[in-house]
């Protein structure tokens, strides 16, 4: 029963994080990186199932684009992994990680620390890896790929503040926290 329950969960973030990715992106025009709603499924995944089955549904989510457009854009994991946004989706697969570290390190009982841990790993993590690969593929310097990523800060600070909100629920409706 436990093992069905934790595939059903997997499964059903794989595909929150799938449906996030028929919504449109917002190119922005100076970075080859659009805005996306993405993030706030991995965001999710990291905060409702945890390190293990929150990688899990990332990884499955990423095998189900090698044969599906199931990327913001139509895009498939192929696609991605050859374009400039490639470091930004590989960091996704270290949120859930990252906010497990975290988790260690501080109590997620509180709603602003809960918040700064999930803004911690999945926004700054994300958007310096993203940048620092952005960098590499454009033969641009760090610094201004590291400044460009400026931009996402609002909304995924907003998308973050948003996955706290529902986890902290989530989480207290189940008795995790």
């Amino acid at each position: 029963m436990n093992r069905t329950k934790s595939l059903v969960q997997v499964a059903l973030m794989t595909t929150i994080i799938i449906i996030l990715g028929l919504l449109p992106a917002i190119p922005l025009g100076f970075i080859p990186v659009p805005i996306v709603l993405q993030n706030m499924g991995i965001m999710l995944a990291a905060i409702l199932l945890g390190a293990k089955k929150g990688s899990l549904a990332i990884l499955l989510f990423l095998i189900v684009g090698l044969f599906l457009p199931v990327f913001t854009g139509g895009s498939t994991t192929l696609v991605v992994f050859a374009g400039p946004t490639a470091g930004y989706v590989f960091a996704w697969l270290l949120v859930p990680l990252a906010l497990a570290g975290l988790r260690q390190l501080l109590p997620f009982s509180q709603p602003l620390i809960s918040f700064a841990l999930i803004w911690l790993s999945g926004v700054l993590l994300v958007d310096v890896i993203g940048a620092v690969y952005l960098a590499h593929y454009t033969n641009a310097p760090l610094l201004p790929s590291l400044l460009s990523n400026l931009a996402f800060i609002p909304g995924d600070t907003i998308k973050a503040a948003i996955a706290t909100l529902v986890g902290i629920r989530y989480r207290k409706q189940l008795g995790l926290d």
